[in-house]
Formats: structure tokens, C-alpha cells, sequence
């Protein structure tokens, strides 16, 4: 299981700090060009159709003219990296009703039909791969949708719209789809709460994203790990009782290592952005806890079997 950090033109580059770090972009305008700044550029690679900054917009662009910013993403990368392209959906965020969410989950699967036809034509190189769309608001839509993406020859698949779900809601969603595509060949789209993931790591899911480091650290949050925990700068407007940070504790991050007090330091974006390289180093190190404690008690099942057996 992968953890790929979500990225924009204006945020930090992690792959300059975290050489092998999974990146997901998405196929917006400003996203041009971006990866040209990378002095590492990363050798995974998930290229998002940027369906939710799309659904804001009073106009939804052509979904060749997202395609196109793909390519031209792709064309800014390293030669043979893992990419996946994924199609363009119509998220169910802003759905209320139950015509709404039907057709939208109809309209993602049109548009994923004539993004597979159009991915093909391109002849792109078999390292880049497609990524299907899972939408639905239960497990008969969810099981819909996945069937009719594996009948259009998708093998790749995302699932999408759990943001706002309860974490209870998420898990059982996630569930019911890997139950159908395959756990190893899923990626879950922006769930990244500490009990999601250790249940995602349960169920074997291919890999998840998050933007979180980020967003944190735009709203003057600081991660640290063992135990997980988030503190608040003090000029934060956050309520009076939420835990505040003084003075930074001990760290071995790459910001932290060079000068720890920086990530206390509210504005300009410069400090802003070295946050997010901090809480990107707390969460990922939480979910390679969560993955080694899969890992221990995996071993201690099957040395109690073998014990057994003796």
C-alpha cells in the first residue's frame, strides 16, 4: 500500500525532500509546467482529472481539454515512471438527491467510456496506465459502477466522493469496492484519518492520497507521530482549548533537522510550505507504523499456526 501526496503548482515540492515520494497532480491549468521544478521527479505518479475544482467552475471543460493537460504532464516526467491517468468523473459531493447521484454516476460513466477510447488512440507507452472512476452513495451503486468500468476494460480503478462520509461510511464504501475490482487494484481518493487507515491497510487497498499535510499546515497545524497527534500555532483562530505549540519538539524531519523553529513561523507561504514537508513526514511515518503493525501481526498468526501444528 502507497501513500501518494496530493500536489499543486503552489505547494511545496516533496519529492525534493522524499526522492522516492508518490505524487498525485491534478490536470488543472496552473498545474503546467509544474513538474519542471522538480529536482527529483517522481518515479510514481497518479494524474488526477481534477473533477473537483472542475465542479466549482460555472463551465466544465471539453473532456479532451483535461486529457490534454495530462499529456502535458506526462510529457514533463521522467521516462518510464508508474502512471496512472484518470478519467473524468462528476463527483457526487454536491448531489442531494437521488436523480442528482444517479446522474451523475450515469455522466462518470459515459465520460469513462470515451476516456478509455480516447486513452488508446494515444498508443502511450504500457507504463501508463488508465484509472477508472468508482462513484456511488451505497454498495448496489458502488458494485454498478465498478462492474460496468471492468466491462469497458479497465483494470485500474479509483473510488471517489467520501470526503464529508462518516469514517464508518468510508470504510464500508472502500469495502464494497475492493470486493468487487480487487483490493490491490484500488486506490481510495482523500481519505486519510488515522482509523481509515489502518482499516484500508486490513483490507489491502493498492494505495490512497491525501492532501492533508498540506491543507494542515495552511490552517497553522503541526503534526507529530508516536503517538499521532496535531497542535495549533498560537495564531491560530482555532478555539481557545485546542492543544497550542510554543516551541517545536524534537524532530527528525528534513525542516526540522536544519531549523525546527521554522515550522512555527506562520507566513509568508515559504514557512507555510516547510510545515507541509514536516506533517508530510509525521503522517507518512504514522502510516508506515500502521503498515509494520499489519505486518507483526501477520508473523504472530502464522507462528501460532505453525505452533499449533507442532
Amino acid at each position: 500500500m502507497e501513500f501518494y501526496i496530493g500536489w499543486s503548482h503552489s505547494d511545496a515540492v516533496f519529492c525534493d525532500y522524499f526522492p522516492q515520494c508518490p505524487v498525485l497532480i491534478s490536470a488543472i491549468p496552473d498545474n503546467r509546467g509544474g513538474v519542471k521544478r522538480y529536482k527529483n521527479k517522481p518515479s510514481k505518479l497518479i494524474l488526477d482529472c481534477g473533477s473537483v475544482f472542475y465542479v466549482k467552475q460555472k463551465i466544465r471543460p471539453p473532456l479532451k481539454d483535461v486529457f490534454d493537460i495530462q499529456l502535458s504532464i506526462l510529457e514533463d516526467c521522467e521516462k518510464e515512471a508508474n502512471v496512472q491517468m484518470v478519467h473524468f468523473d462528476e463527483p457526487l459531493l454536491n448531489k442531494s438527491s437521488l436523480s442528482e447521484r444517479y446522474m451523475a454516476i450515469e455522466r462518470t460513466l459515459f465520460n469513462a467510456y470515451e476516456y478509455f477510447n480516447i486513452f488508446h488512440k494515444c498508443n502511450l507507452p504500457k507504463y501508463v496506465q488508465p484509472m477508472g472512476v468508482i462513484q456511488g452513495y451505497d454498495q448496489a451503486s458502488i458494485e454498478f459502477s465498478a462492474y460496468e468500468l471492468i466491462k469497458m476494460g479497465y483494470t485500474k480503478f479509483g473510488i471517489g466522493s467520501l470526503l464529508f462520509k462518516h469514517q464508518t461510511h468510508q470504510i464500508e464504501m472502500i469495502r464494497s469496492a475492493a470486493d468487487v475490482v480487487g483490493s490491490s487494484n484500488l486506490h481510495v481518493f482523500g481519505v486519510t484519518g488515522i482509523p481509515q487507515l489502518s482499516a484500508m491497510v486490513d483490507i489491502g487497498v493498492n494505495s490512497f492520497d491525501s492532501t492533508r499535510p498540506t491543507m494542515a499546515a495552511a490552517f497553522f497545524q503541526v503534526f507529530y507521530s508516536r503517538p499521532f497527534r496535531t497542535f495549533f500555532l498560537s495564531e491560530s483562530r482555532a478555539k481557545p482549548t485546542s492543544p497550542r505549540l510554543e516551541n517545536p519538539l524534537n524532530c527528525e524531519c528534513p525542516v526540522c533537522e536544519n531549523d525546527a523553529k521554522q515550522i512555527l513561523v506562520p507566513s509568508p507561504r515559504e514557512y507555510m510550505k516547510l510545515r507541509s514537508i514536516h506533517n508530510y513526514y509525521h503522517l507518512l511515518r504514522t502510516f508506515n507504523d500502521i503498515l509494520e503493525n499489519k505486518k507483526r501481526r501477520s508473523e504472530h498468526v502464522v507462528s501460532n499456526v505453525l505452533r499449533t501444528g507442532n
